[in-house]
């Protein structure tokens, strides 16, 4: 069986956006994602920090503070904590993971009074985020070349 020249073209523009995806990937466990319990409280919480896919000793920080912390290495892990102090006023702080080259940030709520804490947050780190956007740019060149490749094929010879 023979394949025409657009379906040739098609499954070379298939092959090829695979081939982009695979090669320009980062290995999942190449990112960092840093998890807070608990993501708010008031003056005296102790605040555990958990940095998955870290495999190394890290370090973090508050933002706008004086608050610095180590996170020892535990398995594929990195483990530490910090302590709301009190010149940590009420409202929203980064906290920042370091692991190797790889950092990470999630947000910590300081609250007033003695409320409650609630809640576990996380989010993942700019390796990931790079990945999400090359995979999604190969999707859109590999929907554009299809579509010219039927455009083409639909353009009659005068």
């Amino acid at each position: 069986m023979r394949m025409t020249q657009p379906i040739r073209g098609m499954l070379a523009a298939l092959a090829l956006s695979a081939a982009l995806v695979l090669t320009t990937a980062v290995p999942a466990n190449a990112a960092i994602t840093v998890t807070l319990s608990p993501t708010a409280g008031a003056t005296g919480t102790r605040v555990d920090v958990l940095a998955s896919n870290c495999d190394m000793d890290a370090t973090g920080d508050v933002e706008n503070t004086d608050t610095s912390f180590k996170l020892p290495k535990n398995n594929n892990n990195a483990q530490g904590s910090f302590t709301v102090t009190d010149k940590m006023k009420p409202g929203t702080y980064t906290v920042t993971v370091t692991c190797g080259s790889d950092t990470a940030s999630t947000k910590f709520t300081v609250t007033s009074g003695t409320g409650a804490a609630t809640g576990g947050g996380s989010t993942a780190s700019d390796a990931a985020t790079a990945v999400l956007w090359t995979g999604a740019a190969a999707v859109l060149v590999a929907a554009a070349g299809l579509w010219l490749l039927k455009r083409r094929s639909n353009v009659t010879a005068a």
